[in-house]
């Protein structure tokens, strides 16, 4: 009775911090041992039950209206959870420039000592995701997954006495897989890493890396070297060249003014650096120049850097290149 009554207090006392603003709740979070390094920001009516141990990486972003227990916590650089996203899991782990998009609902439905989730760097799981965390599902870095897909570590509902087959097993989804749209996995399922599961695919079995699979259940359709085209330097010019040329007519549309000057930089071609302009390198090494405003995006190093670019201006080509699958890590 008494445990009941501490536990009834300390989740009182969590509701009245989930109600003050985010400068509040940095201080009393750290008062239960939350370590949590600057720039990060907690949402109104986000309540975050941590047991053990909880760590927010630098700029990482709980949103209003979140909910999140779990025994032991990580949320890595820049990575954010948004609205309305429920995760009850005993150990979490969410790496850098990681998104969990809206009404995400992560869980242990049946929790064991291997209940845990593992999420890697650049990572983006869309709306109206479910993943069951009964057992251990690691997602890779730079991976997709679509809206309504599901993920489940366990196949259990009738009963294993009348021969039914009950499974638990880890889910284990390699870097940059895209699960495009309503994708079930389903347990012991291992997909490689650049593997494609088409709309709608029943994953049963494990998918090899760099396949198109598709089907009730899910077969390899195709092989990458059969849908994934060789693109030379000079192609790549072009489709950077066209892309930057899209950015700063979307960017006029909707922001109403000219962006920053977006210089594009082969790999054998000195860089000049100039103040307000941004410059993505197919290849090479990121020039570090004091004194001048500029920012880099490094194709190469997968990595982007902002040295005094307007913010809504970076993040804006940040977010137009995505479009196209070309992601960063914040540096």
């Amino acid at each position: 009775l008494q445990e009941k009554m501490v536990l009834n207090l300390k989740n009182l006392i969590l509701l009245i911090i989930s109600l003050f603003p985010s400068k509040l709740k940095i201080p009393l979070y750290s008062l239960f041992g939350y370590k949590i390094s600057r720039n990060v920001s907690l949402g109104f009516l986000s309540i975050i039950d941590i047991e053990t141990k909880a760590e927010f990486a630098e700029g990482s972003k709980i949103a209003p209206f979140t909910y999140i227990k779990a025994k032991e916590f990580y949320i890595g650089k820049y990575s954010i959870i948004s609205p309305f996203s429920f995760i009850s899991v005993p150990k979490v782990y969410i790496g850098n420039d990681t998104k969990i998009s809206n009404f995400v609902i992560i869980r242990s439905g049946h929790v064991t000592k291997y209940s845990e989730l593992f999420v890697g760097d650049l990572v983006h799981i869309f709306p109206f995701v479910t993943i069951d965390c009964s057992r251990k599902v690691t997602i890779g870095d730079g991976t997709g997954v679509g809206p309504q897909c599901n993920i489940f570590t366990h196949s259990s509902y009738k009963s294993i006495l009348d021969g039914y087959n009950v499974v638990y097993n880890n889910v284990n989804i390699g870097k940059r897989v895209e699960l495009t749209y309503s994708v079930f996995v389903a347990p012991g399922v291992t997909i490689g890493d650049d593997a494609i599961c088409a709309y709608g695919s029943y994953v049963n079995s494990d998918i090899p890396e760099g396949v198109l699979a598709a089907g009730l259940p899910a077969k390899v359709k195709r092989n990458k070297d059969q849908f994934v085209k060789n693109i030379d330097q000079i192609q790549k010019l072009d489709i950077l060249n066209n892309i930057v040329l899209e950015f700063q007519d979307y960017f006029q549309l909707t922001e109403g003014r000219h962006p920053f000057n977006v210089i594009i930089c082969n790999y054998n071609k000195e860089i000049k650096i100039q103040n307000n302009t941004a410059y993505i390198i197919l290849k090479g090494y990121t020039p570090i120049k004091s004194n001048f405003t500029y920012a880099v995006f490094n194709i190469e190093e997968g990595k982007c850097y902002n040295w005094g670019i307007n913010k809504t201006d970076f993040n804006a080509l940040r977010k137009f290149l995505s479009r196209y699958g070309i992601r960063f890590l914040t540096c």
